[in-house]
């Protein structure tokens, strides 16, 4: 009896050590560590977070399509004719003939001449005047130079060469010139990044505006076609 009193004593102590070890497993197995919790939700909500600033549209760079170059409509000029410097106000003028606009001092007016090629005179003398070509950008530029050359060889034999003014719109232009008889021709071929042209100016040796054209000349700006 005795025997079976401390047997059934042993086996309720067993009972109970095991009811307690599977009750700290269930706990161990099903409880979190609250920090633990907060640690993943925070970090959850901080990726979610940089992802939704990654895409959002809002955060990154936009470019405006058709966006152009808006012009004032006049511009202060200083240039010098036969050698008195003058400084003068020059206005915006569109070319009907070709794709640009320039700015134009109020002694001088531009129109077209033939299909693209316009012209820059003096009001009270067309004989003083620059042409004004624009070129395409796949233009033969060894043809055009030769052509050139020939074209100035009608006014005189002897065409030289020149320096470009410092100017950084002329700094890779070639320029040519020839004179005789009182008259000057001077020819500019402009090679820029964004604008490829050809200035033929005539003057003459009592009437020299070339520093004056080459002052508008700079101020031409290349425009969308009108649709």
């Amino acid at each position: 009896m005795k025997y079976m009193a401390k047997f059934m004593l042993i086996l309720g102590l067993f009972a109970a050590i095991l009811a307690g070890c599977g009750t700290a497993q269930d706990d161990s197995g099903n409880g979190s560590d609250p920090g633990q919790n907060e640690e993943e939700t925070a970090s959850e909500g901080q990726d979610g977070q940089e992802q939704t600033e990654e895409q959002d549209p809002a955060e990154e760079g936009t470019v405006d399509e058709g966006e152009s170059v808006i012009r004032i409509l006049e511009q202060n000029m200083t240039y010098t004719v036969d050698g008195e410097a003058k400084e003068e106000t020059a206005f915006l003028k569109h070319s009907d003939n070709q794709n640009y606009s320039m700015y134009v001092l109020p002694a001088y007016e531009l129109t077209a001449e033939e299909p693209n090629k316009d012209v820059l005179y003096l009001s009270e003398n067309d004989q003083v005047f620059m042409r004004i070509e624009l070129l395409p950008n796949d233009a033969d530029w060894n043809m055009i130079e030769e052509n050139t050359k020939a074209q100035l060889g009608a006014v005189s034999e002897n065409v030289q060469t020149a320096d470009a003014p410092s100017d950084d719109f002329y700094k890779d232009a070639n320029v040519m010139k020839a004179e005789g008889n009182g008259e000057k021709v001077s020819a500019y071929l402009v090679k820029n990044e964004d604008l490829s042209l050809k200035l033929t100016l005539f003057y003459k040796e009592e009437a020299d505006h070339e520093e004056a054209f080459l002052q508008m000349a700079k101020t031409i700006m290349k425009e969308e076609p009108q649709k």
